[in-house]
């Protein structure tokens, strides 16, 4: 399931050009988390501890990434509406490409022969042969932390499931903690949110 999910994933990410910067909080935000995970990476095989390695890779690709990060994103990066400008959908197309780029080349220990085929595809190189990766450095992201948005998340997708409505049903009004004010648009599109509000979680559908 998790080659499946790996192989989808990077169907979706390659779909997309490249873009070529990036600005915008949530892209900084799952930035920040794969800079992390590439310390982590890098800490555990230097004491051949694969185990974890992997373990914290996969979380990564199923619910950080996917779940969470790519549902938030689809619409920036697709942008077939215009509400996003050429500069923000840009920062998610470079973002997803940094994501996955640096994913298959810290998963290709574990799984070696479908990063190949996939990096290979992408790049027209081989994986194995590319340097570990290295954390871009950019400034630590203090916004909201990943439990934080997918808390958010869960509680919105949650009381669509419980008044018997599609994830894609409008949401009349949410109000939600101000520290998610950076990321609004990307929410209001997800979440199809019609009026936004900041202060005690409240989601009227």
């Amino acid at each position: 399931k998790t080659l499946s999910k790996l192989w989808n994933v990077s169907r979706f990410v390659s779909s997309f050009d490249r873009g070529d910067h990036v600005n915008q909080p949530l892209d900084f935000w799952i930035i920040n988390e794969m800079d992390s995970l590439i310390e982590f990476s890098r800490e555990r095989n230097e004491h051949y501890d694969f185990h974890n390695t992997a373990a914290q890779l996969k979380h990564f690709l199923w619910e950080t990434f996917a779940s969470h990060y790519l549902e938030l994103v689809k619409n920036r990066a697709y942008n077939e509406h215009g509400l996003f400008s050429k500069s923000e959908q840009s920062s998610a197309l470079f973002t997803l490409h940094y994501c996955l780029d640096n994913l298959l080349k810290l998963l290709a220990p574990i799984v070696p022969f479908i990063t190949h085929r996939i990096y290979n595809d992408l790049h027209g190189k081989d994986v194995h042969a590319q340097r570990f990766p290295i954390a871009s450095g950019s400034e630590n992201f203090k916004d909201f932390s990943k439990e934080d948005l997918m808390q958010l998340n869960s509680a919105i997708w949650k009381a669509k499931k419980d008044a018997g409505k599609s994830l894609k049903a409008d949401v009349t009004e949410a109000t939600i903690p101000d520290k998610f004010k950076c990321i609004e648009k990307d929410l209001a599109a997800t979440h199809s949110i019609k009026k936004l509000r900041y202060g005690e979680m409240k989601i009227t559908l």
